[in-house]
């Protein structure tokens, strides 16, 4: 196939129902990093653009396969890229919550918690997710968040296999000793 007809294999039809199904889970697993809203919006623009440039000139995967699985390692690679660029250009790590809270569907929550106490336990979990390095969080929001395995987190962030199991496992050892140490210092700081 010619470059052209594989260009115009990927119609912009296409890139929009992509967009429309990939971009707030890229933006969340962005915003997860990078803390900045206004900054996760520009990554994850950037990454679409470089999506389109790529799709026009019909460079795997965005080739006449249509490789959905392919494409969203692509976008989810490309991210983790900037977002770790701007990380280490800001040599500062700000963390906020890895969800906007979402207050419609309180109803389907098995126990139901005050505003105070969700917001106190953000914090907890923000100060706890500060405390891993940038590699480590990075595997894990990919990993809890967005559904990837670990063989496809390999992948998107460029190590081996083996090492996105350690990482994974390292971050989520990491998390709960952050996090029970957040939540402990809390309680202390606050007696009921």
């Amino acid at each position: 196939m010619r470059k052209a007809d594989a260009a115009t294999s990927f119609s912009p039809t296409m890139f929009s129902h992509l967009l429309a199904a990939v971009q707030p889970q890229l933006y969340a697993f962005v915003r997860g990093m990078i803390g900045d809203r206004e900054q996760t919006r520009d990554i994850v623009q950037d990454v679409f653009y470089d999506a389109w440039r790529a799709a026009q000139s019909g460079k795997p995967p965005f080739d006449a396969a249509y490789d959905e699985q392919g494409i969203r390692r692509w976008l989810f690679h490309a991210a983790y890229c900037d977002a770790a660029s701007a990380l280490h250009r800001r040599s500062l790590i700000q963390w906020e919550s890895l969800n906007e809270p979402d207050f419609t569907q309180r109803e389907h929550l098995p126990v139901v918690r005050s505003f105070e106490d969700e917001v106190a336990e953000r914090q907890v979990m923000r100060a706890a997710l500060a405390r891993l390095t940038p590699e480590e969080s990075a595997c894990l929001l990919l990993n809890v968040i967005q559904g990837f395995t670990a063989a496809e987190i390999a992948q998107i962030v460029g190590i081996s296999l083996d090492a996105c199991k350690k990482r994974l496992s390292r971050a989520r050892q990491h998390l709960r000793a952050a996090y029970d140490a957040q939540h402990t210092e809390g309680f202390q700081e606050f007696p009921s």
